[in-house]
């Protein structure tokens, strides 16, 4: 069934990729591409800063568009999933993104002002430190606050790190391959520091697996330390003989 577009959302979406193009988020960590094909399309890859459980990590999300943007905000899919992680409390294991400006949480609601530029900046403000912080009702005093975080930690470098650098079979998707060259470049230029950080922060506090277990989204994982060591060692050969 075909779609027709107005021309004020043909319009706009040329204006907010023009915009997103001359004056690129890439400072915060944002790379933002536009379908080629398919107007109503985009794709967005999140890299976090040093001092959050995100580091290393490569998050995706496709936009799909609605015919009267920007009356109406885009649809967003959260697309770095595996192993049953849910890596934030705004985004879903299902894809699902929970978020005000989305009309999709409760808070302040979508206005035809934002744009893409304004969307993903909201976007990347909640991958921070304390992740479950953006769960209602959450206190730092919560019984599962830092083995979230210690959980999420370990999971972005083996899935959102290892096996999106590696394509693993369900965790890959097609237009993750239109940033392969900037994940490859992030992934070398970075990873002794990202290795340092599990060897001096993570693996010197147990050499043995732990089984963590959280009431909250109700995960059972084992964080085996040394194993993850080896996989990034095995992931950033396989890499570097690429170039």
């Amino acid at each position: 069934m075909s779609i027709t577009i107005s021309k004020g959302t043909i319009k706009r979406l040329i204006n907010d990729v023009k915009g997103i193009n001359n004056n690129p988020l890439t400072d915060n960590g944002i790379y933002y591409m536009h379908d080629e094909e398919d107007m109503l399309k985009g794709y967005v890859l999140f890299i976090a800063n040093k001092d959050t459980p995100y580091y290393g990590g490569y998050y995706f999300f496709e936009l799909t568009f609605p015919p009267n943007y920007p009356y109406s905000p885009p649809k967003l899919t959260f697309c770095t999933n595996g192993n049953n992680i849910r890596f934030h409390p705004n985004y879903y294991k299902c894809g699902k993104v929970c978020l005000s400006l989305l009309n999709t949480w409760t808070g302040d609601q979508w206005t035809s002002c934002q744009t893409i530029s304004s969307i993903l900046l909201t976007m990347s403000s909640l991958f921070t430190k304390d992740p479950l912080l953006h769960e209602p009702g959450i206190k730092e005093g919560h019984p599962d606050f830092h083995k979230y975080s210690q959980i999420i930690e370990y999971f972005n470098l083996d899935i959102a790190m290892c096996d999106i650098l590696l394509k693993k079979k369900g965790v890959h998707m097609p237009f993750f391959d239109k940033f392969v060259h900037i994940i490859e470049e992030h992934f070398l230029t970075n990873y002794a520091d990202i290795k340092k950080n599990v060897e001096d922060n993570m693996l010197a506090k147990t050499e043995n697996p732990i089984d963590i277990c959280t009431g909250i989204y109700r995960m059972t994982v084992t964080l085996d330390y040394t194993k993850l060591i080896s996989k990034m060692e095995q992931t950033h050969k396989i890499i570097n003989n690429k170039k």
